[in-house]
């Protein structure tokens, strides 16, 4: 789900616009008056899956939290420690 901030100007002008793109596109919005969010216009309950679009996935994942270089490094040295213990079957497709 995608979430628009709209002036109330521009939310006043394509009201029809928006609420369509709410309803069949689950994407929401909020509107901005001077420098202050002060409404939100979002789906009720959906029943479709929320979808992302491959364009968004590096926005996405820019905002999520990130590892410290300690935690980094202790995930590293474990899956490194996985992968040795692992014994994996030979899948070759020959």
């Amino acid at each position: 789900m995608s979430i628009h901030i709209v002036t109330a100007t521009e939310a006043s002008r394509s009201f029809s616009n928006i609420l369509n793109k709410v309803h069949y596109q689950g994407e929401s919005y909020e509107i901005r008056r001077g420098k202050e969010i002060i409404a939100k216009i979002i789906p009720v309950t959906s029943t479709k899956k929320p979808t992302l679009k491959l364009g968004a996935l590096n926005a996405l994942l820019e905002h999520l939290p990130q590892l410290e270089n300690q935690d980094k490094q202790r995930f590293k040295k474990d899956l490194e420690q996985i992968r040795t213990q692992m014994k994996l079957e030979d899948k070759s497709w020959d």
